[in-house]
């Protein structure tokens, strides 16, 4: 929900660090393997009941996230390649994370279970209507991005802020994980609904 706003504004947030990253030669697939690193690391460190360093690890991770991103568009570097790894290794990190939950709260596997089926699910959808309106985006499009994201309740952003939750108020981990699960279910019905809309009316599989 609020991932696009964050967007725009965060390549003038690490303009001098992606400079020196540009300068020093680095490439934006580098970037994408060190941001899963430390995102699968901070899904161990969450199994090793090591909150605060998964913490920091999962926030340093989704920041080189976007650095990627960024990286690619400052030194002209992009590649759809790096669109799909960069998806594919933030479906690694994503998963880690719930898996060092399930460890931590073995109590709730279905609710575990349902949040991998989610992130399944969404990810399906959302490469299946990127695909779809291929032909919009070389048109003008929707977005700069490798992959076209539509709209969505949950998205890496709301995904980052549950796991902070998770993170500092375990507490509360039932109810985070079923408001992330129904949050989930609505992005599906979100982007079902969108797809619907705007495929509809062209050609079949």
């Amino acid at each position: 929900m609020f991932d696009e706003p964050f967007r725009r504004a965060f390549p003038a947030m690490v303009g001098g660090p992606v400079r020196a990253l540009a300068r020093a030669g680095v490439t934006p697939n580098q970037v994408t393997v060190a941001a899963c690193a430390l995102g699968v690391g901070a899904g161990v460190l969450v199994g090793a009941h090591h909150p605060r360093l998964a913490l920091v690890a999962w926030l340093a991770s989704r920041v080189l996230d976007g650095v990627d991103g960024v990286l690619a568009r400052e030194t002209g570097r992009g590649t759809p390649f790096g669109g799909v790894l960069d998806l594919t290794l933030d479906m690694l990190a994503y998963g880690a994370m719930v898996v060092g939950f399930a460890v931590v709260h073995p109590a709730h596997p279905i609710a575990w279970t349902l949040i991998l089926v989610g992130y399944l699910l969404v990810t399906t959808l959302t490469l299946a209507v990127a695909s779809l309106l291929e032909g919009l985006q070389a048109r003008g499009g929707l977005t700069n991005r490798s992959i076209a994201f539509t709209p969505g309740y949950a998205e890496a952003g709301e995904t980052t802020a549950v796991y902070v939750l998770l993170l500092l108020v375990p507490q509360f981990t039932v109810a985070i994980a079923w408001t992330w699960i129904a949050l989930l279910a609505a992005t599906v019905v979100q982007r079902l609904a969108f797809a619907r809309r705007v495929l509809a009316n062209g050609p079949s599989a």
